[in-house]
């Protein structure tokens, strides 16, 4: 087995069945388009162990500010600052969907409290730790370690980019019998588009059903060429100088 190099904290909103194994697929594949020769067998991709936190990742308690979530969204906080604090080559990766087209982005509030969440309550989670320590302020550094992975209107615009499997899964379904070949041929001859619909996985018959067999065959380029939200979200990770570092680090010797 591989010595790992850097290590992942991975988590997401979406606590559907698999969820965790897809977006470690998916974010494989979305860091080869940061650094091509990083080798992602000398990352280690963490899930959430903590029962608190998996709740707290349930229906954006990360946001919440009712009494009755306030446990669950303390336990999230200082998991993610813990991991944030293990070192220079520790990361989360944490994925929330736009709920809007991308062309209505700026309406949408989840990236906006996401990062007032960040920048008031996971930093002073971080600094508290650090000043008990008696180590100095960790600044932007620490926070800098926080991935933020972010498809309009959800993961899916990035997976349904897989149109060949769609259509396959599609033509499997019995209830289906191929009724949705059409939308997958028309988001396959317009990369763009899926961004711009609403609740992608409730246009398909399969849903999200098959979301890690299409992030594991997902041809990441031409989702990033398409220029929206898979772009946006690469062009943010390429500027993050902690994140080149870890990754040049995995590299062959």
């Amino acid at each position: 087995m591989s010595v790992a190099r850097c290590s992942i904290l991975v988590l997401s909103e979406d606590s559907a069945e698999g969820a965790h194994d897809t977006l470690v697929a998916l974010a494989k594949k979305i860091f080869r388009l940061v650094d091509s020769s990083y080798d992602w067998q000398h990352v280690r991709f963490e899930p959430p162990e903590s029962q608190g936190v998996r709740k707290a990742l349930r229906g954006n308690l990360w946001k919440s500010r009712e009494p009755r979530d306030y446990r669950a969204r303390l336990d999230l906080i200082g998991y993610i600052a813990t991991k944030l604090l293990e070192g220079d080559r520790a990361f989360v990766l944490y994925h929330i969907d736009g709920d809007r087209p991308w062309t209505e982005r700026e309406a949408s509030e989840n990236v906006a409290k996401f990062r007032s969440f960040i920048e008031t309550d996971v930093r002073q989670f971080v600094e508290h730790r650090r000043a008990r320590s008696g180590r100095p302020p960790a600044g932007d550094l620490a926070l800098s370690q926080l991935l933020l992975v972010v498809p309009y209107y959800s993961i899916e615009a990035w997976l349904f980019q897989h149109t060949r499997a769609g259509v396959r899964f599609c033509e499997e379904n019995p209830a289906c019998r191929g009724k949705h070949v059409p939308v997958f041929q028309a988001w396959a001859n317009d990369r763009g588009a899926l961004d711009e619909v609403l609740k992608p996985k409730n246009q398909v018959c399969f849903e999200d059903r098959h979301n890690r067999q299409l992030a594991e065959g997902l041809d990441v380029d031409a989702v990033y060429y398409a220029g929206k939200s898979l772009h946006h979200t690469v062009e943010a990770l390429l500027q993050n100088a902690s994140l080149l570092a870890a990754l040049a680090a995995t590299r062959p010797a």
